[in-house]
């Protein structure tokens, strides 16, 4: 990470702290949470995603009713991230709860950007509009140009390593052909005008890619 993208995530880091009226801002935190996404058993879920999510709400933000709390829960929602484990959600949703209220922030604005955290566990199905702005935002990856997303199916494939090839591929293709299964894969409008035809494109490919090597 350059030394630019380190200042200007300091920066908005503090900017964030201070909209939410934060009586303390917890800088040891965002050393920690830099740390823990520049892992090097981070391969895509790192801080390039991290700054990928950012700069893609920071253009859609006037959709949000909070965005303060959207891009901190967009900092926190990998926090935890242990691919033998399938509580990370909930793992980094409790860090940031701790790390809010000891801020000095209501305990109602904890809950909020704990709330989002889980979304993005992608297991049900969100009706909160900051929820379904930070799920599309996260979901975008699965939208993107071909050699963005088949990079981020190669880095998934590295994430998960340590799974033998046949088992990772026949999970794989049960994962991704659950959004396909979806009426839509993105709740807001301008996301969907951005990203579903091409993520539709983009799944069915990856599945029958993986699908040809089982």
């Amino acid at each position: 990470m350059s030394d630019y993208l380190h200042i200007s995530n300091r920066e908005r880091w503090q900017e964030i702290w201070q909209k939410l009226k934060a009586p303390s801002i917890p800088f040891d935190v965002f050393a920690q949470l830099i740390r823990a996404y520049s892992l090097p058993s981070r391969f895509y879920h790192n801080l390039e995603h991290i700054n990928d999510c950012i700069c893609l709400f920071t253009q859609t933000q006037f959709l949000a009713n909070h965005p303060e709390e959207i891009e901190l829960a967009i900092w926190f929602h990998d926090a935890v991230y242990n691919t033998k484990r399938n509580d990370n959600e909930n793992k980094s949703s409790q860090w940031a709860q701790r790390v809010i209220l000891r801020s000095g922030l209501d305990r109602a604005i904890a809950q909020r950007i704990s709330a989002l955290i889980k979304a993005t566990g992608h297991q049900m199905a969100v009706t909160d509009r900051d929820a379904q702005l930070l799920v599309d935002v996260d979901l975008s990856i699965l939208g993107r140009e071909d050699a963005v997303f088949w990079q981020y199916e190669e880095n998934i494939r590295k994430e998960y390593s340590w799974v033998p090839l046949e088992i990772f591929q026949r999970k794989r293709v049960e994962i991704l052909g659950q959004f396909l299964t979806r009426q839509h894969i993105y709740y807001l409008s301008e996301y969907r005008e951005m990203f579903e035809e091409k993520a539709r494109t983009n799944l069915r490919q990856a599945i029958a890619r993986l699908s040809s090597q089982i």
